[in-house]
């Protein structure tokens, strides 16, 4: 949903960690380390060879098909002008959820460090051949591999490194900057060392946060207008280059023979197809049809109906099919139908109360997911970090300072949401939602409900596929009998990422990718200064001073137990302020391929890596000639 969101958020912070500092020796100097990770120590050694979850030995070569939804007119994903073709800087398949299929940090465009797939909050020296961060904390430098390299032949040099950032904060999407509130500048101090001043010590993370930058070549913007569409292929020091494109329709990715990490630790047995295609679909349901019939290789399914019902044909019998479930260790986040409170209509909790009642979730999940998810029920959801049960002592110290505006019942009251008995009959919370919108100031007459002025509760569900009017329409029914005016408006991605990028609408399916440790991207999400960024993922327009505090303290606290009492109190302001309808979570990946692939077979964190597979020929040859 936003790509700035994946690209610089969940390549290290949602991968999670536990928050500890790292101790890098005594005084202002620091000595060069291959990695950094904010828990203690990395797992790998600096001599390490490779990632544990790959297989070195995986030979390179042959094609991939895959499906992309919606439309493309520009290769630049860091700019609100256009609708970006971005999977030359994130995974080959993006994941339900947010997550990504990969822990490679870029395919055209990468970074200084890179993280494991199998560890949390760990980056290692990618183009960055050592970093350096002292025991006070107060900046970072990275000592750059003098074989890193563009894929014109052009060396990677700090310069880019500072351009990019200083390019980013200045010309880039408003949510960059927020992310990048505590970092104070960057200095270029030789050819290939780089550092950056931090502005607090407090923030743990941010030797990752500028270390997970994509560095992107000066060299090649220059004379540009970086605000504009990009309509050329790009420039950058990944494994693969845009060999042949047609805006909005296709584009292929083709492996650089000559990438300059390739036989690098963190460059071996990935990245072994020879090319990558993509076909653009307007619709997921023509993409399933192209699957079917031998167009598309891979696919990611994410709608619980499809996985159970829509497998059943032939080449899923006769095995030139497989469905697989890759089950994670990853946070979950939270995926929910967001209220924009800039609109009248949401701005009051208990109306946003009385909307949430109205969601049968039980229902849904028994008639239309196969009973396939769990109710999603914390922001930090598959994590230590969700608030249970009452706040405990810890996180009564930390709201105590904002008690007068505190929800009435945070305190005193466990967050729960209703349960039916799935039988499609929920009147207890509709009466329950009714009583509350009447507290509001709102009454139904003649089955409208109706402010003091006579206006109608009216509003508009903006979504961007139309497999999830199959949810929507059900809540819509149920939102009626409340007597809210209610449409849903569906339309293509493109608009829908300018429509939501203006906040231009109602209310809206959104997603916020979990994290064991979350940090700077709370700010972007759920903060006033996010609140008044165009182009920020603060789509309910979260503006609330407690909120603010819970979200620093969650950034400066620099042991588990503080990360987890600040957390928790943070989660209970957000679910008790009611900006979203929670909708559900799953712990597995739901992956359907023709079997024409190799893999390491190793079981990770991630649950599933794309960037590790290989076209197997023998398998390839055999599945290829049957699909004729």
């Amino acid at each position: 949903m936003r790509f700035l969101i994946l690209l610089l958020s969940a390549l290290f912070l949602s991968q999670g960690a536990s928050a500890q500092g790292v101790s890098s020796g005594g005084d202002a100097s620091a000595q060069p380390r291959h990695a950094f990770t904010v828990l203690g120590e990395p797992a790998l050694p600096a001599d390490f060879k490779a990632f544990p979850y790959v297989n070195v030995s995986a030979p390179k070569g042959g094609e991939v098909n895959l499906a992309s939804i919606g439309t493309f007119d520009s290769f630049n994903p860091f700019i609100l002008r256009g609708t970006a073709e971005a999977h030359g800087a994130g995974a080959w398949l993006t994941l339900p959820g947010g997550s990504g299929s990969g822990s490679s940090v870029g395919h055209v465009w990468e970074s200084l460090l890179t993280p494991s797939a199998d560890e949390v909050a760990t980056g290692y020296g990618h183009l960055a051949e050592s970093i350096e961060v002292p025991a006070d904390k107060t900046w970072v430098a990275f000592n750059l591999r003098p074989q890193a390299k563009f894929s014109d032949g052009t060396p990677v040099t700090a310069e880019d490194v500072a351009w990019t950032y200083r390019t980013l904060l200045t010309l880039g999407r408003p949510s960059i900057r927020i992310q990048f509130a505590d970092v104070k500048d960057v200095i270029v101090e030789g050819p290939l060392r780089v550092r950056f001043n931090f502005k607090t010590t407090q923030n743990r993370e941010l030797p990752l946060l500028v270390g997970g930058l994509p560095v992107l070549p000066k060299h090649f913007f220059e004379g540009r207008d970086f605000t504009k569409p990009l309509t050329d292929a790009p420039i950058g020091s990944g494994p693969y280059r845009v060999s042949n494109f047609e805006l909005g329709r296709s584009v292929t990715y083709t492996r650089d023979p000559n990438w300059w990490a390739a036989d690098m630790p963190t460059g071996r047995g990935t990245n072994n197809f020879d090319r990558v295609r993509y076909e653009y679909f307007r619709d997921s349901t023509v993409a399933m049809e192209a699957f079917k019939a031998g167009r598309v290789d891979v696919r990611s399914e994410n709608i619980a109906k499809n996985w159970a019902t829509a497998y059943d044909f032939p080449a899923v019998r006769n095995g030139a099919v497989i469905k697989r479930e890759y089950t994670h260790k990853l946070p979950t986040g939270i995926q929910g139908y967001a209220m924009n409170t800039r609109r009248a209509v949401f701005a009051d909790p208990r109306v946003r109360q009385a909307v949430t009642l109205a969601f049968d979730f039980e229902w849904t999940n028994k008639n239309l997911f196969y009973s396939a998810y769990k109710r999603t029920v914390s922001y930090f959801s598959n994590t230590d970090l969700a608030a249970t049960g009452l706040p405990s002592p810890e996180e009564l110290r930390l709201l105590r300072p904002y008690k007068d505006s505190l929800p009435a019942d945070l305190l005193t009251q466990a967050f729960t949401l209703p349960v039916t008995d799935g039988t499609g009959n929920n009147r207890e919370q509709l009466v329950r939602a009714l009583k509350l919108l009447r507290e509001a100031g709102w009454q139904v007459k003649d089955r409208k409900l109706l402010d003091a002025n006579g206006q109608s509760a009216a509003f508009t569900i903006l979504l961007d596929d139309p497999s999830l009017e199959r949810v929507t329409l059900p809540y819509v029914q149920n939102l009626r009998k409340l007597g809210f005016d209610v449409q849903v408006r569906t339309v293509d991605p493109a608009q829908f990422q300018h429509l939501t990028d203006d906040f231009d609408f109602d209310m809206t399916m959104m997603i916020y990718p979990g994290s064991d440790i979350p940090g700077s991207e709370l700010r972007d999400y759920w903060s006033c200064a996010g609140a008044k960024s165009t182009g920020s993922a603060n789509v309910p327009g979260i503006c609330n001073p407690a909120i603010d505090a819970m979200i620093d303290q969650v950034i400066a606290a620099q042991d588990r137990a503080t990360l987890g009492t600040a957390a928790r109190a943070l989660d209970r302001l957000l679910l008790w302020n009611w900006y979203m309808v929670p909708n559900w979570h799953s712990q597995t990946f739901n992956i359907a391929y023709w079997d024409r692939f190799g893999d390491p077979g190793i079981p990770i964190r991630e649950g599933f890596n794309f960037d590790t597979w290989w076209v197997d020929q023998q398998k390839a040859a055999h599945n290829d000639e049957a699909r004729r």
